[in-house]
């Protein structure tokens, strides 16, 4: 969207690699400062700190050697983009932290999964335009909305260990707030689609990726841990179908 063609290879390469790492990187320090909850959370008990096979220290080192990857990366873009690259790195970092805090701890991730939508444009353009912000902040929705369906799934747990999420705010409430963040997710790309006069291909993926998200709401309505679950997992093509849909209108 930010290149309104298929970007240049080095570019390509730089925020596919540097994505895995930011968000390998985000996971460890997420592992790191969970492991004493981790151990209380059926799904995540045998994670490989907490059962012992990996020590804090080796990853603490290899979180330091993604970042300095990261970093490597960044460097290659342009000064915008460093610039944008400073916050980003601090909401990927403290995301685990605002959970023991922030009863919406998932608006944090969306935000810290957006960055690289705001450096790509900045890397591209030299500018944030009207397109990025609305790709971001239908990112913050869709993060919303699919570690909703995430932590519904854990919540018999979360229920009994001292951090936050949508979940354990909206309780009984948390399908309609994965219905509005869904809504606000649709209604971002849609206007996107708009306003750059999207052609009836794109708006077929953006459908269809609608209706796998639709189907994901209507499991939710019971709070059932492993429909909720499914519905997260299909996300993936949730995702793919509109990344379908700004391909296509790219290569036109």
């Amino acid at each position: 969207m930010a290149s309104e063609q298929i970007p240049q290879l080095n570019l390509l390469f730089i925020f596919i690699v540097g994505t895995i790492l930011m968000r390998a990187a985000g996971c460890v320090v997420n592992d790191l400062l969970d492991v004493n909850f981790d151990k209380h959370v059926e799904r995540t008990k045998n994670r490989l700190l907490v059962t012992g096979e990996i020590t804090k220290v080796s990853a603490l080192i290899f979180l330091v050697l993604l970042l300095l990857l990261s970093f490597i990366l960044v460097l290659q873009l342009n000064i915008y983009a460093i610039l944008l690259s400073v916050p980003a790195l601090f909401f990927a970092l403290c995301y685990p932290l605002t959970k023991r805090f922030f009863r919406l701890p998932q608006l944090i991730l969306g935000i810290a999964f957006g960055f690289g939508i705001l450096m790509s444009f900045a890397a591209v353009k030299n500018e944030l335009n009207i397109n990025a912000w609305l790709l971001f902040l239908a990112n913050i929705f869709w993060a919303l909305g699919y570690d909703s369906h995430y932590a519904i799934a854990d919540l018999s747990d979360d229920q009994n260990i001292p951090i936050h999420s949508s979940v354990k705010t909206f309780q009984k409430f948390s399908p309609y707030l994965i219905l509005f963040s869904y809504l606000g997710m649709y209604l971002a790309l849609y206007s996107l689609a708009i306003l750059n006069n999207f052609s009836m291909l794109s708006y077929f993926f953006l459908t269809l990726s609608l209706l796998i998200a639709t189907k994901g709401l209507i499991g939710s309505r019971k709070l059932d841990p492993k429909i909720n679950f499914k519905a997260f997992k299909n996300n993936n093509y949730v995702g793919f179908l509109f990344f379908l849909a700004f391909l296509v209108e790219n290569l036109a």
